[in-house]
Formats: C-alpha cells, structure tokens, sequence
C-alpha cells in the first residue's frame, strides 16, 4: 500500500477529512469528484484511490479517521509553511526590491507545462497581454488555458442576456485574443442582472500555473495595469497554496456558478 499521497496531503486537510469519515460523510465508493470540496483538486484523484484500496483491505470509516489522524499528528502545522512569496508590482518601484507584474505574467504563461487558469475583471489589449498564453496554445495541442472574466451589463442597458454574451463573445475573439485555438472561458452569468443590488462581478485577478505556483494581483489583464498603474500583487510558489485557488474556481465551473461563453473562431474571420 503507497501511503505518500497522505503524506503530500497538508496537516489540515488530513484532520478535516477524518472528521468527515467519524461523521459518516465519506462512505465507499470513493470518488474524486466528491473529494474535490475538502482538498485541492491534484490530491482528490489519488486520495480517492488509496481510500478505496483501504476499503477493499477491510477497514471501516472510522479505521480511515484514525489512519489520517496519525498521518496529521507527524506532519507540519500550516502555520510553520513557508511558501515562497515574492512581492510583484506595476509602476514605479521605490525600493527596487520587487518584481514587474508584466515580465511575472508572461514568465507564467510561459513556463507553464500543462495549464494556465487566468482570472480578471477587465481585459483591455488582449493581443498583447495574452500573447505568450495564445503562443503556447497553438503550438501544443495538449496545453490548457481556463479563464474567467467579467461580462458585464451597462447601466440602461434592456438587452437580453444571450445577445450581451454573445457580443462579448465576437469582440473578444476578434479585438482580444490573438492566437488561433481558443481557450475556455466562463463568467458569472449573475454579472447580467439588471439590478445593481442583486448583480455581481469577477472581481478577483490571479494566473496559476499546473496547479504549482500562483500570481495574486490587483492588476487587470489591461496594458496599463500590466505596465503603469500602481498594482500589487504576491507570487506564491506552493502547490498547496496555488493547487487551492485552482480548485476554488475549478469548482465554480463544475457547479455551475460559472458559465462558458460561447466563443467560435469564426469571428476572426468576420463569421457570424
């Protein structure tokens, strides 16, 4: 029996999933999509295996919740995790101490093996920004590129949802991207309700790469917040903390509080 992903797994999600078997909430069979809301997504997949394997070898919910708990007793407490935090800035850097928030995103985008997942309110020179990302996308087809944007309803503006979406859609193909395969987008379909009390907003802005390491900023995917604006941000290279936020939005899409926009390449090519 491999017991190293209960060792990869940190010292609280070990404790919390216990109390879930104690309290009957995890029964077999196992399955990673039902791990997925109690820890990061790269764990949910092998933990679901091990657990079902341990079933198999006779052992009871409860015998889990003791197993997990002694792999919690010898492993490190979050609060002495030290993950590698680099500060990173837009504008004028006083103490010439930080990183540039435009060279850190094109660095990401460009050193990621398998996935980008890009997140921002607002996206202004897209073919620049995205440069490097639509690079990537084109030239290996098994690269993944998820992001999550804002689409956004004027004030005054009556018209029905599915023609807003669609008009984001063609504009950003056409004015934002600038490769040829797509990446997948989604948005908060909340984001066009007509009253402002009841609307919401993509408001949060970070890149994570692989699941590895993430960017995050108060800096829009714009050329100004990239390059000008006064912005702050925290690379943090840690699995832990980068596979979390992954999984935070990953689990908007599967649940559906994110939508997919509907995009075609068409549009580049003035199609309709």
């Amino acid at each position: 029996m491999d017991f190293d992903v209960l060792s990869a797994v940190r010292r609280n999600d070990l404790l919390r999933l216990a109390d879930l078997f104690d309290a009957g909430l995890l029964t077999p069979p196992f399955g990673a999509l039902a791990l997925r809301d109690h820890t990061p997504e790269t764990h949910a997949a092998p933990l679901a295996q091990c657990f079902g394997e341990l079933a198999r070898q006779g052992m009871q919910p409860q015998h889990i919740a003791l197993l997990l708990r002694a792999f919690a007793a010898g492993a490190r407490p979050a609060d002495q995790e030290l993950p590698n935090v680099e500060i990173v800035v837009s504008g004028p850097d006083a103490t010439g101490g930080a990183r540039d928030t435009g060279v850190v995103t094109r660095q990401l985008f460009g050193k990621a093996k398998q996935r980008v997942l890009a997140v921002g309110f607002a996206i202004h020179q897209g073919k620049s920004v995205f440069k490097v990302l639509a690079n990537r996308l084109d030239n290996d087809d098994s690269f993944e590129a998820i992001l999550c944007i804002d689409v956004r309803r004027q004030p005054g503006n009556s018209t029905v949802d599915r023609d807003i979406v669609r008009r984001f859609a063609s504009d950003f193909v056409r004015d934002e991207w600038p490769g040829n395969r797509l990446p997948r987008v989604f948005y908060d379909p909340r984001s066009l309700e007509p009253s402002g009390r009841t609307a919401s907003a993509m408001h949060a802005k970070c890149v994570v790469i692989d699941g590895q390491e993430a960017l995050v900023t108060s800096a829009n995917f714009t050329e100004a917040a990239q390059e000008r604006n006064i912005e702050l941000g925290l690379l943090v290279n840690s699995p832990d903390v980068a596979g979390r936020i992954e999984a935070h939005f990953l689990s908007l899409v599967r649940d559906e509080w994110l939508a997919p926009l509907p995009l075609s390449s068409r549009e580049r090519h003035g199609g309709t």
